[in-house]
C-alpha cells in the first residue's frame, strides 16, 4: 500500500528565513573508472570513464537532516542520460545494505545508493578531504586510478570512517519499483534513467548529523558514465525544535530556495526594482505620512522579499506585492530612501535612491 509522505506532513512548517541552516550542497567526484576497472566483471561491467559522485548536505552546527523529499509542485528527481551502475553481488539500494567487509571486493565501493550519512553498514561516508587515514585495499587490484579530476585517489583516502550504529534510511511514499534503478542490477543499454517522486521521501528519524563540527551529511553515491542531474528538496531540523524546508524550484511565500539544490547549476537572473512613481515634491513635513511604492520583477519568478531603507537603516521588509509602505518621517533634515529586492537564490538589486528634505 502506497504511504503518503507522512514525515513531511507531520514535520513541515513555516520556514524561518532568519535561520537558514543549510549552507550548501557539496558534489564530490569520488572516483573515475579506467580500463583496469572494466576488466573485473564480477558484480557487473563498469564502463571506463564512469564517474562516481557523492552528494553531501552541508549544514550549520546543531542542524539535522530530516528528509529528502518530493511533493506536488516540488518533485525530487535524480537522473542520468545513460544508466546508474549497481554492483549486482554486494550492492544495495541504501548504503546501510552494503556489507563493510565486501567493500574491498571487485567494484562494490562504487555501487549507487542513497543514504542519510552512511557509507556502508558500518561506516560513515565523509569527504575524502576530511579523511585522515585509509583502510582500503581492493582484493582485485583495481580502483587505483588517480585521475586528478577526482581529487584524492582511493588508494590514499577512501572517504569512509568506521563507526556503528549508522543512521538508517526510512522510506515514505516510495515503492520498491521506484528504487529499481539503485537495485542490484545494471542495464548498460539504458539511454536514460530517472528516479522521481512528488509524493515520497527518504528520511532519518531523529535527524542525521555530520561526524564533526562541519556537520556534513552524505545523502547519495551515484556512478554513471552519463550526465548526472538532480533536483532536491530538503527538510532540516533546527536547534530550536522547528523545521526548515528548502526547494530546488518554485518557492512560494517565505519558502526557501538554494541554487545548489539543482544540478547542473542553472544560471540565476538578478531581480529588478524601481519606484512606481518618483515623488515630485521632495520637501515633506515631519510626521506626515508618505506613501512609498515599488514594483519588483524577476525573470525567474523568484522574488523573496523587498527591504526598505531610510539613511541606510532598514525600516521594514515586505514579502507580498504590491510593495507599498506608509512612512512617517520622524527626523529633521535629509532622508535618503531606497529599496532592495532579493530573490531566493541570493541575488539582489537596489532601487534609485531618493533624498527627501524633512522639515
Amino acid at each position: 500500500m502506497r504511504i503518503i509522505i507522512l514525515l513531511i506532513l507531520m514535520l513541515v512548517g513555516k520556514c524561518s528565513i532568519a535561520q537558514n541552516g543549510l549552507e550548501g550542497i557539496i558534489i564530490e567526484k569520488y572516483y573515475i573508472s579506467d580500463d583496469a576497472d572494466a576488466k573485473i566483471t564480477d558484480g557487473g561491467y563498469l564502463k571506463p570513464g564512469s564517474v562516481t559522485y557523492r552528494i553531501y548536505v552541508d549544514m550549520k552546527q546543531k542542524y539535522s537532516l530530516q528528509a529528502v523529499y518530493g511533493i506536488g509542485g516540488h518533485p525530487l528527481k535524480i537522473a542520468t542520460t545513460t544508466y546508474f551502475f549497481n554492483n549486482t553481488m554486494n550492492g544495495g539500494v541504501v548504503a546501510n545494505d552494503v556489507p563493510r567487509f565486501r567493500l574491498e571486493e571487485h567494484t562494490t565501493m562504487l555501487d549507487s545508493w542513497i543514504s542519510v550519512g552512511a557509507g556502508s553498514e558500518a561506516d560513515y561516508g565523509i569527504l575524502k578531504t576530511k579523511d585522515s587515514y585509509n583502510s582500503f585495499t581492493n582484493k582485485n587490484g583495481i580502483l587505483k586510478n588517480n585521475n586528478p579530476e577526482a581529487g584524492i585517489p582511493l588508494t590514499k583516502y577512501d572517504g569512509l570512517q568506521a563507526a556503528t550504529p549508522q543512521r538508517v534510511v526510512s522510506f515514505y511514499g516510495i515503492d520498491k519499483a521506484d528504487l529499481e534503478i539503485f537495485n542490484n542490477t545494471t542495464d548498460t543499454t539504458a539511454k536514460g534513467q530517472v528516479f522521481m517522486t512528488e509524493n515520497g521521501s527518504w528520511a532519518s528519524f531523529g535527524g542525521a548529523y555530520g561526524t564533526d563540527s562541519n556537520n556534513i551529511v552524505l545523502i547519495a553515491q551515484l556512478t554513471t558514465d552519463g550526465q548526472l542531474s538532480f533536483e532536491l528538496n530538503l527538510q532540516l531540523g533546527t536547534p530550536f525544535g522547528s523545521t526548515e524546508n528548502y526547494y530546488a524550484k518554485n518557492p512560494q511565500g517565505s519558502e526557501l530556495q538554494l541554487p545548489d539544490l539543482t544540478y547542473p547549476a542553472v544560471k540565476n537572473s538578478a531581480p529588478e526594482i524601481k519606484w512606481v512613481v518618483i515623488p515630485k515634491n521632495k520637501k515633506i513635513k515631519k510626521y506626515d505620512q508618505q506613501k512609498l511604492q515599488f514594483v519588483a520583477s524577476d525573470s525567474d519568478n523568484n522574488i523573496r522579499k523587498v527591504d526598505l531603507f531610510v539613511n541606510d537603516l532598514k525600516i521594514t521588509e515586505l514579502f507580498v506585492a504590491p510593495f507599498t509602505f506608509n512612512w512617517n518621517p520622524q527626523m529633521d533634515g535629509n532622508a535618503k530612501v531606497t529599496a532592495v529586492v532579493y530573490d531566493f537564490a541570493g541575488a539582489k538589486s537596489k532601487a534609485e535612491e531618493i533624498t527627501f528634505i524633512v522639515q
